[in-house]
């Protein structure tokens, strides 16, 4: 006597053995899971390899590109696999883009770092003043403020060495002394040509009164 079939009322009831499809992941009557199976394959979903996912066959590759393709940074060019790819947008990049924390200028990771060493707003403490100056008006300060004070610890020293029987050599001026020397310099030296220049053309109309 033949066997009966098995119908789809035979699945539901658990003396009735069944197998996993492949392709689908459902529980499929055992003598029925070879025809299903090619029916599936062949037509419904595939299994996604990388992720598992049942995925219609004809989406399958848009599937993959949108979630598993490696990925090319437009910044720096580099082929990033796609799970990687927040990470690499947020942390890992060295084109991705940072604020100095001092300007908020906003500069390449690769260049932040230096320009964070150098940058005018950042700050270095004077110890004369007990304050935090900026650099970019680092050097006004330090010759408005405190070029006397290193001429006069300059002359100091020199005059130490001298009574300490030390090196002889000529000390170098402060540098704001230097400059205020070298203006008067110029100074005089522009009012006697001018003088000199103004004498010469006299005696010169003199002569051709003559």
């Amino acid at each position: 006597m033949a066997a009966a079939p098995v119908t789809a009322a035979d699945s539901a009831d658990p003396a009735v053995a069944t197998s996993t499809c492949a392709h689908c992941n459902r529980e499929i009557p055992s003598p029925n899971i070879a025809l299903h199976s090619a029916h599936c394959a062949r037509n419904l979903h595939l299994k996604c390899e990388h992720c598992g996912d049942m995925v219609p066959r004809k989406h399958m590759d848009q599937h993959y590109d949108d979630n598993h393709a490696p990925v090319n940074c437009p910044r720096c060019e580099q082929t990033v696999e796609h799970e990687l790819w927040d990470l690499h947008k947020r942390l890992q990049c060295p084109q991705r883009m940072l604020a100095c924390q001092y300007c908020k200028f906003e500069l390449p990771a690769a260049d932040i770092f230096e320009h964070q060493d150098v940058c005018g707003n950042r700050t270095k403490y004077c110890q004369p003043c007990n304050k935090d100056i900026r650099l970019r008006e680092w050097i006004g300060h330090e010759l408005l403020l405190h070029s006397k004070t290193n001429a006069a610890a300059e002359s100091s020293r020199s005059m130490l060495e001298k009574e300490e029987g030390g090196c002889h050599k000529q000390v170098r001026p402060a540098f704001g002394l230097n400059h205020k020397q070298l203006f008067l310099t110029i100074a005089i030296t522009g009012l006697a040509v001018l003088i000199g220049s103004i004498l010469f053309q006299r005696r010169i109309g003199s002569s051709e009164a003559l």
